[in-house]
């Protein structure tokens, strides 16, 4: 096969199809046919055979390869068929690549021996194709031109046509956002977001209140609504680190729900506290799990739970100093303040 006769075939491919690329550190294991013609000075006319190739790309457009084939090669002058055999290296650029089709160029030196122990070595130079059958394999032919450097400069040319299977590197860097937990609130601090909720409750008690105890010129409120209030405020208390309910907290909240089923605009928060033992860090979690116990508890009554606010104050808000067994555990506790509530709670009926 000429040179000329290998461009225009090439040509025709571009038009025809398109091809992949591959990325670095992709390594490429070929195996071809081959065929060759050989200047008649070298007393050699042609050769078939077959081979094997190896290489690795260190661009995705840039690789070095290493080619093994051998050829059963015809003799001019009557002389006995030889084996010849051609060992090269080179690096293959890839030019322009047009869909699963990638043209390439080459360049490189190798040796080659025959049966008669004849050795050679040179140059070469390439042209080819690659025709990708998905991202693992592609057909390849390519054309190698060899010049023998210790035989004057005398050439040969050979085709290799075959398959080539790629094997991509096993790691692949990837970016990673990995999103940083909020830390635990330290014994001196608490969140900004904590404080601008505590404040809001704080805002919005101290409303309530100041409503509560403003006169009124009309109406004087129903006895029975200081009933309904005691019930609301009644506290619950808890066992040393724990955040489970007791019997007599349970009872407490079952009191607690007929008075919010009974007047269905109040609004409650629920703050959770805690004796002065562990860190403030891991109190102020405790007295979470403790107002949270508790609105749980409440909604599984029926409760709406948009109308429970929960808060902790861990241990900075105790009932009463000390550190007796009975101070600890007036402190261990939940509190109920009132958020939104007519200045008439309804007690509801036995």
């Amino acid at each position: 096969m000429s040179l000329r006769t290998l461009s225009v075939a090439l040509a025709a491919l571009v038009l025809a199809v398109p091809a992949a690329a591959q990325q670095r550190g992709t390594v490429e294991f070929g195996a071809f046919g081959s065929a060759g013609t050989f200047n008649k000075d070298l007393t050699l006319d042609r050769g078939m055979g077959g081979g094997g190739r190896v290489g690795a790309f260190l661009t995705p457009r840039l690789s070095i390869e290493f080619e093994k084939s051998e050829m059963r090669a015809t003799r001019t002058m009557g002389l006995n068929d030889v084996n010849v055999g051609i060992l090269s290296g080179r690096l293959t650029q890839i030019f322009a690549r047009v869909g699963a089709l990638s043209l390439a160029i080459g360049g490189g030196a190798g040796t080659s021996t025959e049966t008669n122990f004849m050795h050679s070595y040179g140059v070469n130079a390439l042209v080819g194709a690659k025709l990708a059958l998905g991202g693992n394999a592609a057909l390849r032919a390519d054309l190698i031109e060899n010049w023998l450097a210790n035989e004057s400069w005398k050439s040969y040319q050979s085709v290799h046509v075959g398959l080539s299977l790629y094997r991509n590197p096993s790691h692949v860097t990837r970016v990673v956002r990995v999103e940083t937990p909020m830390p635990m609130p330290r014994s001196d601090s608490v969140s900004a977001e904590e404080q601008a909720r505590r404040r809001d409750v704080e805002q919005a008690y101290l409303a309530l209140r100041d409503s509560l105890n403003r006169p009124h010129a009309v109406v004087v409120p129903d006895p029975s609504s200081t009933v309904a209030l005691a019930t609301m405020e009644e506290k619950i208390h808890f066992d040393t680190d724990k955040s489970e309910l007791t019997a007599e907290a349970r009872g407490i909240l079952d009191a607690k729900v007929k008075v919010f089923k009974a007047n269905p605009d109040m609004r409650i928060v629920i703050v959770g506290n805690t004796d002065e033992r562990a860190t403030d860090a891991y109190n102020m979690l405790l007295g979470r799990r403790r107002s949270d116990a508790a609105k749980a508890y409440l909604v599984a009554q029926g409760i709406n739970p948009v109308r429970i606010v929960v808060t902790s104050e861990g241990e900075r808000q105790p009932t009463v100093s000390g550190t007796t067994p009975d101070a600890q555990a007036l402190n261990r506790r939940a509190e109920f303040r009132l958020l939104i509530a007519s200045a008439y709670l309804v007690t509801p009926k036995p």
